[in-house]
C-alpha cells in the first residue's frame, strides 16, 4: 500500500490538465490576490510608522526597527508560500504527512522546530526583552546549588545549610537561573530563540528568490544564459560573505540587519545550482515537450509546470541551509567585535564562559544544538518525503 500511494504522490505531481492550456485564467489568482492585499497592509503600516512622525504600536509591538518589519514580511511570505499551498492540498499534505512520519526522529525534532517557531515568533512581536534585576543575580537554576555567597543580594530559592556555610538553591521563579546581572537565563534563551528565527526567516526569504530566478532561468533556457548565470555563481561564491560582512561592519558598523543581508544576498548560490540542476531533468520530460506542442507559452510552462515541480528542492535545500546560517550567526555573535551587543543572541550568551555560573551559558548552547541538529535532520526527511523519486 505505502509503494501505491507514493505511486500516486508521484503522479499528481506530474499531471497536466492539457484543456486548461488553451483556456482563459484569471491574471490574479486568490491567493496571488491575498498575498498582494497582504502587502499592500504592511505597506501602509511601514509608511505610517515611518512617515508620520508617530511610533507604531499594535499590542506589545511597539516602535518596530527594519528587522521587525523583514520579519512580519517574511512571515507573510512563508504563510502564502508554505501555509497556505499545505491546507489546499490537504490530500496531497496527508500523503506527504504519511511518508513523513515515518521517521520518527525527524517527527520530534518538526515537534521541537513547532514550538521553536511560535516562542520565536512571540519573543519577537508580543515579549518583552529581558530586563536586569540585581537583587537577583547569579540565581541558579532549578535543581541546582551554589554557595549563598555568590547570589548578589536576594536568594529566590531555599537556603539551607548552618550559619557558617549556607547554600542557595534553585527555584522555579527562574528555573534556568540568571546571569550576573539578574537576567532570566529562560528569557534569554527564549529572545535567543527569536534571533535565530528572525535569522532563519529573513535570510532564506532574500535567498529563495533569487536562488530560484536564476536557478529556473538558467536551467530551462539553457545555452549562453545558462554559462553567464552560472559563472556569476562561481564568482560570487570565491568571495565568502563571511568576509563580506567583516569588511561592511567596520564601514556601517556591525548588526544583526547586515548579518541578515549580506549572507541572504551572497548565500544562495548553492541552492541556485540544485534548481537549475532538477529544472535540466525537467526540461527533457515529456509532458515538458507535449506541453510546448500544446502551443503553452515558456512563460506557462515555467509558472505551471516548472516551478511547481522544483518547489520541493527548493524547500528541502533551503531547509537545510538553515542550520548553517543560525550557527554563522551564533560565531559571529560570539565574536564579540563582530557582533551586535544589543541582540539576545545564543552566541553572545556562551561569551560568559564562567564554570561557577555553568547555566548562563549551558542552556544557550543546548538549545543552538537541538535547532540545528532538528533543521538538519528535518531537511533530511523533507528531501526523501518531497523527492517523488527519493524513495525509488
Amino acid at each position: 500500500m505505502a509503494v501505491d500511494s507514493d505511486a500516486s504522490i508521484d503522479a499528481q505531481f506530474d499531471a497536466i490538465d492539457w484543456e486548461e492550456l488553451g483556456e482563459e485564467r484569471p491574471v490574479v489568482g486568490r491567493r496571488t490576490g491575498g498575498f498582494l492585499v497582504a502587502l499592500g497592509l504592511l505597506a501602509l503600516l511601514f509608511l505610517y510608522d515611518r512617515f508620520t512622525g508617530y511610533d507604531l504600536s499594535i499590542g506589545a509591538w511597539y516602535a518596530p526597527s527594519r528587522l521587525d518589519w523583514l520579519f512580519v514580511l517574511s512571515l507573510v511570505v512563508f504563510a502564502f508560500a508554505i501555509v497556505v499551498p499545505a491546507v489546499r492540498n490537504r490530500d496531497r499534505t496527508m500523503q506527504y504527512w504519511r511518508r513523513f512520519r515515518r521517521n520518527r526522529l525527524a517527527v520530534a525534532c518538526a515537534a521541537y522546530l513547532a514550538v521553536f517557531f511560535v516562542l520565536g515568533t512571540a519573543s519577537l512581536l508580543v515579549l518583552d526583552r529581558p530586563t536586569t534585576n540585581i537583587q537577583y543575580a547569579k540565581q541558579p537554576a532549578l535543581f541546582a546549588t551554589v554557595e549563598a555567597g555568590t547570589v548578589a543580594i536576594n536568594c529566590a530559592g531555599d537556603v539551607t545549610g548552618t550559619a557558617v556555610q549556607q547554600y542557595c538553591h534553585g527555584s522555579l521563579q527562574f528555573p534556568f537561573g540568571t546571569n550576573s546581572v539578574g537576567q532570566s537565563v529562560l528569557e534569554l534563551v527564549v529572545a535567543g530563540m527569536g534571533v535565530s528565527l528572525l535569522v532563519a526567516l529573513v535570510t532564506s526569504m532574500l535567498m529563495v528568490p533569487i536562488a530560484t530566478a536564476v536557478g529556473t532561468v538558467a536551467g530551462y533556457f539553457g545555452g549562453w544564459v545558462d554559462d553567464v548565470l552560472m559563472r556569476y555563481v562561481d564568482i560570487q561564491q570565491t568571495v565568502p560573505a563571511f568576509l563580506v560582512y567583516i569588511v561592511l561592519g567596520f564601514v556601517f558598523g556591525q548588526s544583526l540587519f547586515l548579518i541578515v543581508l549580506v549572507f541572504g544576498l551572497l548565500s544562495w548560490g548553492g541552492v541556485a545550482r540544485l534548481v537549475r540542476s532538477e529544472v535540466t531533468q525537467r526540461r527533457e520530460e515529456l509532458y515538458i515537450t507535449a506541453a510546448e506542442s500544446a502551443g503553452a507559452s515558456r512563460l506557462q510552462i515555467i509558472r505551471r509546470h516548472i516551478l511547481p515541480n522544483v518547489s520541493s528542492t527548493v524547500l528541502t535545500a533551503t531547509t537545510r541551509q538553515i542550520p548553517l546560517l543560525i550557527l554563522t550567526e551564533a560565531a559571529i555573535s560570539f565574536i564579540v567585535v563582530l557582533g551586535d551587543e544589543n541582540v539576545p543572541s545564543w552566541g553572545q550568551m556562551l561569551t560568559d564562559l564562567n564554570m561557577e555560573l555553568w547555566w548562563v551559558w549551558a542552556f544557550p548552547l543546548a538549545f543552538l544544538v537541538i535547532t540545528v541538529f532538528s533543521f538538519s535532520v528535518v531537511g533530511d526527511a523533507l528531501r526523501d518525503t518531497l523527492d517523488p523519486r527519493g524513495n525509488a
